[in-house]
């Protein structure tokens, strides 16, 4: 066999797909041992050495753009397929090339701009309604995150009923409970971190409920005068906008601080950091970020499809549409004690059903039974 994988979606910062893509590249390479190509962009996060997993980064001229980035995908790595004579593609962000010369597997995070086009621009809704019915009806396997991205992918493309099989990510093994009083101290005065805070971490999109949360966290300081609300993750200008005005209608600039992207390294110190983790999400195809909260001992709160169904009873769950919900669920985990302590428990033991090495075993089963099936 030999697997090509298809990493070129990777561009900094790396949030939600991106993740997930490079810890299967680096899982791949670290547990795997079907013989393969990762195709990478000119510049991207490392990848451990490995003798069956070759790295080959692209032309510099496919990173200047997300439409160069694409048109790379749709002629160059064709080519490329052919002449290294690849036995499957493995396209793991959505979609794969028309003219793809071997059999594909792929992998469906979501299906957002089918489901929820008003969250998602209008490049992708384009971009996307024109390419994944293609790329699904021509995969020789459907790899989704969640039971819950498989009913939708199959309530829009029953004939996928056949080839998709659910395998869930695993979580970066670096994510555990922080206890080094130095590390903690350090992300605290790096981010000027209050002693007492909620935190959400990801994009600050529409989709992610960002002003819902925030309207929330008013009701819910009004008699909690050392609670803060952190807010990590890149934000485009329209969704700032919308926050900014959403912090100055309550007057809370002084409680509700944006510190932008957190790099991986010290994310294990925030989440141990924060009082809980609150991620009110419209909806979710997989939802990393409450069970990362989860194995670093942070109580989460959460909603959003299947990041209710990933993170069972061991989350709080809320309704999304409804800013009282929330800050009651986030009322729960800071004022009782014992629930709290159940939750960040359960979370522990939720957090470590999700492995690399087990998704790694599943994956290359795929690509074996796509090999064997299409012989």
């Amino acid at each position: 066999m030999n697997i090509a994988y298809n990493a070129m979606v990777l561009k900094e910062p790396y949030s939600g797909v991106e993740v997930t893509v490079y810890q299967l590249a680096a899982a791949l390479a670290r547990y795997g041992t079907v013989p393969g190509t990762v195709y990478l962009p000119p510049e991207h996060r490392p990848i451990p050495e490995s003798d069956h997993l070759a790295l080959h980064r692209a032309a510099k001229w496919s990173s200047r753009s997300r439409l160069m980035r694409i048109l790379w995908e749709q002629t160059v790595l064709p080519v490329r397929l052919m002449r290294s004579h690849a036995t499957l593609l493995h396209a793991p962000a959505y979609v794969a090339p028309v003219l793809s010369p071997c059999p594909v597997v792929l992998t469906i995070h979501d299906l957002h701009v089918m489901t929820h086009p008003q969250f998602c621009r209008r490049r992708n809704r384009l971009h996307y309604n024109m390419l994944i019915p293609r790329s699904i009806r021509h995969a020789a396997a459907v790899i989704v995150f969640s039971a819950y991205t498989e009913r939708t992918v199959l309530a829009r493309f029953p004939e996928a009923r056949e080839k998709i099989v659910v395998i869930p990510p695993g979580l970066d093994p670096s994510l555990t409970r922080c206890t080094h009083f130095g590390k903690l101290q350090d992300v605290r005065r790096k981010y000027e971190l209050p002693s007492s805070f909620l935190l959400f971490v990801g994009d600050l999109t529409v989709r992610k409920n960002i002003v819902g949360l925030i309207n929330a966290f008013a009701i819910v300081q009004g008699e909690r005068p050392e609670l803060h609300l952190i807010l990590a993750g890149a934000a485009g200008k329209a969704t700032r906008a919308a926050i900014d005005h959403t912090i100055r209608q309550y007057g809370l600039a002084h409680r509700v601080k944006r510190i932008g992207y957190v790099p991986s390294g010290d994310l294990n110190a925030l989440y141990s950091l924060a009082k809980a983790f609150v991620f009110p999400s419209h909806d979710e195809g997989f939802g990393l970020p409450p069970l990362e909260a989860m194995a670093c001992g942070c109580p989460v709160v959460c909603s959003g499809g299947a990041a209710v169904e990933n993170c069972g009873d061991a989350a709080v769950t809320c309704d999304p549409r409804d800013a009282v919900s929330i800050a009651g669920a986030v009322s729960l985990l800071l004022d009782h004690p014992f629930f709290r302590q159940e939750k960040i428990e359960a979370g522990y033991r939720k957090a470590a059903a999700f492995s690399w090495k087990t998704s790694v075993s599943a994956t290359e089963a795929v690509y074996k039974n796509a090999s064997r099936l299409l012989r």
